[in-house]
């Protein structure tokens, strides 16, 4: 994946209730994604960005 997209893939983090007990519980990261992003793009990009090793990626399609 190029470098352009990897900063298009992340649009920030997400700061929620939720999210914050989810990261406090089980080491897990909240990000609001582009809507036409992959599971392995979002793995690729927070690989390369954080230097961090994924595990797993879920995936959370909401209505606005």
């Amino acid at each position: 994946m190029n470098q352009e997209r990897v900063y298009k893939v992340l649009l920030g983090p997400h700061i929620s209730e939720k999210a914050t007990i989810v990261a406090e519980d089980s080491q897990q990261v909240v990000f609001r994604v582009s809507s036409d992003a992959t599971k392995p793009e979002i793995k690729t990009a927070v690989e390369q960005l954080f230097n961090v090793k994924v595990a797993a990626v879920n995936v959370l399609n909401a209505k606005g």
